[in-house]
């Protein structure tokens, strides 16, 4: 089924994940990450499933520590026969515990294995043809490792489903920085530029959107998860989906992200 380009997700924190759902749903999202374990967001996420035609959705569900021994009761609470995708939280090793990866391959309508991490994924394990989708971080700060992640995914035809599209270190650019010393300005030349100032300053666009819009960009991934408190924020972030970013932004994109990798060859030189 095609996936919207974004996908929620479902914590422990989400208050009401049925009202969360009928809303995303309004708004044209149709893929949905479970990522918690308390039984008020298993009821209330089985309350919001049950009240719309599976088929409508595509459904994650994110397995974490001990939990991942607990698969097919997982999706009993959650009032599911199967889910579309499990997605294990960073696996160590090359392969699967064998008791979870029974589970996957007996189950009816086996569903997809991905792998979440922000590290390297075994050969091997990239190899175990149960593997459909990596969830991974990607954003304007994103590394060369981040973004070779990516690639090699795509190399492989995975789904990606980029997570942190806003992390706090973006959050929180432009708006402390001092402007750099005149002496600093004439030994650094690319001192005072290529910064994220304009994260916070761009008119009719707000960080959060540039952000998003951005990850949106990448053709390698496939959906980006979004939180959300409250379901009436949903359609400010649904209304990125179909706004492009300005050239403007995205020169001053590529020079944050130049002058970032220049000054960390700088400082590894040091």
């Amino acid at each position: 089924m095609a996936i919207s380009a974004l996908t929620l997700r479902l914590g422990d924190t989400a208050r009401d994940a049925r009202a969360l759902v009928l809303k995303a749903l309004e708004q044209g999202i149709n893929s949905f990450q479970v990522d918690g374990a308390s039984d008020a967001l298993r009821q209330s996420a089985r309350e919001a499933f049950a009240s719309v035609e599976r088929e409508r959705l595509f459904i994650t569900l994110r397995m974490r520590g001990e939990h991942q021994r607990d698969l097919a009761s997982s999706f009993e609470a959650l009032g599911l026969a199967r889910a579309d995708l499990v997605l294990i939280n960073d696996p160590q090793g090359s392969t699967l515990p064998a008791p979870l990866e029974g589970d996957l391959r007996g189950m009816s309508g086996k569903p997809g294995l991905g792998v979440a991490t922000r590290g390297d994924i075994h050969p091997a394990l990239l190899d175990n043809d149960l593997l459909i989708a990596i969830a991974s971080p990607f954003n304007l700060a994103s590394g060369l490792a981040d973004r070779q992640r990516l690639r090699e995914a795509e190399r492989r035809g995975l789904a990606v489903f980029g997570e942190d599209f806003w992390p706090q270190t973006l959050r929180d650019a432009g708006q402390t920085l001092p402007r750099p010393s005149l002496w600093r300005r004439r030994t650094d030349p690319l001192a005072g530029i290529g910064g994220y100032d304009f994260l916070h300053g761009t008119p009719d666009w707000s960080a959060e959107a540039i952000c998003l819009a951005y990850a949106l960009t990448e053709p390698a991934v496939t959906s980006v998860c979004v939180s959300v408190d409250a379901p009436a924020d949903l359609p400010r972030l649904a209304a990125v989906v179909d706004r492009d970013l300005p050239d403007s932004l995205r020169a001053q994109i590529e020079l944050a992200r130049f002058s970032a990798q220049e000054r960390e060859k700088a400082a590894s030189r040091a």
